[in-house]
Order: C-alpha cells, then structure tokens, then sequence
C-alpha cells in the first residue's frame, strides 16, 4: 500500500524561467514526507532521491525554473489523501507525467477518501489545507490548470473517484491548450462507486475552455452514476472546448453518452474508436443548457459501435426516457425528450469515413 501522490495547490510562476534543459523528478510515496529533516535534502532528480508527492515535484521544477520536465511515479497503488492539481505552467514549457520505468504500473485510487479526514491526514503526514479536508472525499484524480505549457499525463489507471478521473479545467480568458492524455485506464468512476462527497459523475476526462486537446490510446470502463446515469461521460468536452482529437480509445459500460460536447465546442474528431454498452439517449451527442450555444464542426468517423447502449436499447430502434429512438448521434438542449431535440442551424456532429456496428464487444 502506497501513501499520497498529490495534495495541496502550488500557485503557478509565470516569468523567470531560466533552465530550458530537461529535468526528470522522480516520486515515490515511500520517501519521506515534507517537513522532515530527510526531506528536505531531498531533491527528487534520481530514484533514490526521490521526492513523496507530486505537490513536492511541482515545488522543485518551480524553484529551478525548469521549462521541460518529467514527473516520474514509481509503480503501485496511490491513495491520495487530497485532489491531485497541477498549475505549474511556465511559458512554452512541456511537463510530462509518467512511470518510473521497472516499477510496474501507477494506480490512483480514490477509494479511501471517505474515511480520509484529518485524522488520516495526519496519521500519513500530509500537509493539507481545510479546504483540501472538507473536498478530499470527491472530486477528481488529477486536475490540470496549465494554460502556459503543454502537459501530457501517460500510463496511469484512475479508478474510484466521484466526479470525474482527470479534469483540464481551462477558463475563459485562460485557455489550456495542447494536453495529451494518452495510455491511461478510467474505471469505477462516478458516483456509484465513490459515495462520499458531492455532486455526480461528470467524466473520465472533462475538458472546459481548452484547446488541442489530444485523447489517445485510453480505456474507459465502468463509469456509473445511480441518480443521474446520464451525466456521466468518458470525454466530455465544454465551454469552448475546440479541436480536440479523440483517437482509438475503447469506451464500455458507460451510463452516460461516452463522448458529449456542450457549449460551442467545435472542430472536434472522434476517430477510430470502439464503444461497447455505452450511451443513455447517443454515442456522440452536443447539448446545452439554459440559452447555450450549438457546437459545430464536429466529426465522428471510422468507429466501431455496438448495436446496444448501456441500457440494452438497439440503437435507432429502443427508447430512453424521453428519447424515442436513441441513436448514434444526437443533439438537443436542457431536458433529454424529443420535444427538446434539434435547434442549432448546422449539424453539431457529421458522420465521415467508415463507422461500422458491431454485435460482439470489438476488443
């Protein structure tokens, strides 16, 4: 068993950059925590030096003003004790989160955090703030508020958090752009397999106010809310999300449509995909809420379809709630009825290339 793998935020540096050689920080929950006397001749920039969190790496790669870095987990089970988030964002950096190479995978569980309070925080040594104990119990695995460098996030298997898996939670006049999720497995996410907390499942990976956006090579499996099943997603991109790629993932057993967009997220390709019991009312699907705005430029293309969605509906055939038929594409607004489907003067989403059905699970 493994301790803490994130926790606390560090607020980003903006100027001052002055190494532009790439560092590597290494992280392994073992080592010993801040504070300590060991720790703080720590430098995290081997194996055996290195660092307990994630929060500790982003301290390093701040103070050195590195430009270019990997942050290496060694392999085995994270329970964080608080949210993962990352906001160290130097202009034109590249950070990439991966795997100590030889030391098996990375899990990040979030299982644990119902009886993680304070007094678990303290038994783990892990410094957090209150308002770190009061949301520890929810949230997501990792969010990422970098909206100066590019990230990529490879490799990792995120399972049993409330909301969502990783959140790249760009804001309006400061926009993510260029975040690679790549590798990784989503599962037993949503709010029935996490019921401490607030607030329901939103996705494996939910993107707002991003750009270039790259999801490849990913698993997502089990993502279930009881109360809301179709809020949850395996991609769900909103608030002018924009050209983002979704490229040879597999989606299964997902109560919700696996790839929505919401409010004005456009240009976005979803390709070479296989879905399998997947999807409320679509597979695909562009909604919006309280006088939003369509999407457009959409485009899904050469991907593999069961014939079923999650709830065992044929798709252009079986019934949901009160969209009668489901289907493969769909985009409407507010509640989910027919009466509320259509609006937007061009198709959200266009069908291309060679998108197929199919009656056994496709992987």
């Amino acid at each position: 068993m493994m301790g803490v793998a994130g926790g606390g935020i560090i607020a980003p540096v903006q100027a001052g950059v002055v190494s532009s050689d790439e560092v590597t920080v290494y992280v392994n929950s073992a080592a010993p925590m801040a504070g300590t006397r060991e720790a703080r001749i720590r430098d995290g920039l081997t194996p055996e030096r290195a660092v307990a969190s994630i929060a500790a790496a982003e301290k390093i790669l701040m103070d050195r003003g590195v430009l270019k870095a990997r942050v290496l987990l060694r392999g085995g089970t994270y329970y964080p004790c608080s949210p993962i988030h990352w906001t160290y964002s130097p202009p034109g950096g590249h950070i990439t989160f991966g795997t100590e190479p030889g030391t098996g995978d990375v899990i990040i569980d979030g299982s644990r955090l119902e009886s993680s309070g304070t007094e678990a925080a303290v038994a783990m040594r892990s410094a957090v703030d209150e308002a770190s104990i009061e949301t520890m119990a929810a949230g997501y695995g990792m969010t990422l508020d970098s909206s100066d460098s590019s990230v990529v996030v490879d490799g990792y298997t995120f399972q049993y958090f409330r909301n969502g898996g990783v959140r790249i939670s760009g804001q309006p006049g400061d926009r993510t752009s260029n975040i690679v999720i790549r590798n990784n497995t989503f599962q037993y996410i949503g709010e029935k397999y996490n019921k401490a907390g607030s607030g329901t499942g939103y996705g494996g990976v939910h993107v707002t106010n991003s750009s270039g956006t790259r999801i490849e090579g990913n698993r997502f499996y089990y993502l279930v809310n009881d109360d809301s099943p179709g809020s949850i997603h395996g991609v769900y991109l909103a608030n002018y999300s924009n050209s983002s790629v979704i490229r040879n993932n597999r989606f299964g057993y997902i109560s919700g449509d696996p790839i929505r967009t919401r409010h004005n997220s456009k240009n976005n390709i979803v390709d070479s995909n296989k879905f399998w019991q997947a999807g409320a009312y679509a597979i695909f699907s562009d909604w919006r809420f309280d006088n939003e705005d369509c999407g457009s430029g959409n485009v899904f293309k050469n991907n593999q379809v069961g014939y079923w969605s999650y709830n065992g509906d044929k798709w252009n055939e079986g019934a949901q709630g009160g969209i009668d038929p489901v289907r493969v594409r769909l985009w409407g607004h507010d509640q989910a009825t027919n009466a509320n489907l259509g609006g937007c003067s061009t198709d959200p989403i266009t069908f291309s290339g060679d998108n197929s059905y199919v009656s056994s699970r496709p992987w």
